[in-house]
């Protein structure tokens, strides 16, 4: 019995995340994840991005989604986050919403992807 819990983790291991930016604050990684909305009948790709505080201060972090040519308000991403704090995406919509559209998965053939990236990161430090 103790052998099947420690083999567990090894059955279905988490996605490793690949990290994208990382200074002295914080650290800026992404994994990719399919997101099902089975009500709409619809199926996405998603980049879901992870930014951890490394600081033992409060944190301001702006960046905007996407290649530079597309910045807009709307792209912008801003959110506080709190001494060694991490904020993680997922599928769900959240105020702060970390995840940045890859393809439609309607069908297997869909050929156009989104590359991951972000642009303008930026930290500042609360006092």
């Amino acid at each position: 019995m103790i052998f099947l819990l420690l083999l567990i983790p090894f059955l279905n291991p988490p996605q490793n995340s690949i990290v994208y930016f990382e200074d002295d604050q914080i650290e800026i990684s992404y994994t990719e994840t399919l997101c099902d909305d089975i009500k709409n009948g619809v199926s996405f790709e998603y980049y879901l991005i992870k930014v951890k505080n490394k600081t033992n201060e409060t944190l301001v972090v702006n960046f905007y989604l996407g290649e530079e040519v597309n910045k807009t308000e709307e792209n912008k991403v801003a959110f506080v986050l709190n001494p060694f704090e991490i904020k993680m995406g997922n599928c769900n919509y959240q105020t702060v919403d970390l995840k940045l559209f890859k393809r439609e998965n309607k069908t297997k053939k869909s050929t156009v992807t989104e590359v991951f990236k972000l642009n303008s990161i930026e930290t500042i430090e609360v006092y």
